[in-house]
């Protein structure tokens, strides 16, 4: 039996699941060993965080500060390379998984150039840096044309400004409220999808408002396989998940 056949049976394809931080439920999140557990599984779809260091080091990182899934108590807005560099992104998670280094963006890309993974590039604008962080990831994601990314963000002044940097590659705004208009997102910003939390999904029609401006429906993060399977039936594209082989 086929891999994919045996994880996700003959309802849900893998190509409608999305590792959330890599397989994040079971792994220290935005690790290698969270994304190589997404390839090994059969997945081709990865979401993860970008952040700006304050010597404009781009890295695979999701939170304001270190503390949680590194030591420290630096403000990533303050922080360098040199305050990351050498810290241990995976000990949190277990003793296990010590070791774990965080990612600097290129080493990310080229990982997924190598694996043919498709990678959702989710931007968070620290500091209130969203042009520069645009324009910085815009130029890092030109010299890497044959990677597959979608860069997405909850700010949508970053969406704008990477619009206009690199107007080839695609976006999506991310919302934890219903968008209130949808024709600026497909007319000023170009998404190419909307990720929504996926409780603000209740019907078809939620759906189907997007659909008919083009935009496709990505919903987090979703870890119950049957709330997926009922965002499926709704029409929702993909969806994203800790434990996206158990969907």
């Amino acid at each position: 039996m086929p891999l994919t056949e045996k994880i996700f049976g003959p309802k849900v394809k893998p190509h409608k699941v999305i590792a959330h931080r890599g397989m994040s439920g079971k792994f220290p999140e935005n690790t290698l060993i969270a994304f190589d557990a997404v390839r090994h599984e059969g997945l081709r779809w990865v979401e993860t965080d970008i952040s700006m260091l304050a010597d404009e080091t781009l890295i695979v990182f999701h939170d304001e500060a270190q503390g949680r899934t590194v030591a420290g108590d630096k403000l990533v807005a303050d922080a360098k390379w040199e305050d990351f560099k050498n810290a241990d992104a995976g000990l949190w998670k277990g003793n296990q998984f010590s070791g774990q280094k965080v990612l600097r963006l290129e080493t990310l890309i080229a990982w997924a150039e190598v694996h043919d993974m498709t990678l959702i590039l989710e931007m968070k604008c620290h500091g209130n840096r969203e042009y520069r962080s645009a324009e910085l990831l815009a130029s890092a994601l030109r010299k890497r044309p044959k990677a597959n990314v979608i860069v997405s963000s909850f700010n949508i002044d970053f969406l704008g400004y990477f619009r206009m940097f690199a107007p080839h590659i695609p976006r999506a705004s991310i919302h934890n409220f219903f968008p209130k208009d949808i024709h600026f997102l497909k007319s000023e910003l170009a998404v190419e999808a909307v990720h929504l939390d996926s409780d603000l999904i209740i019907a078809s029609n939620d759906v189907t408002v997007f659909h008919q401006q083009g935009i496709k429906i990505r919903a987090w993060t979703v870890n119950d396989p049957s709330r997926a399977y009922d965002l499926f039936d709704l029409g929702v594209d993909m969806v994203m998940s800790d434990y996206p082989e158990q969907i």
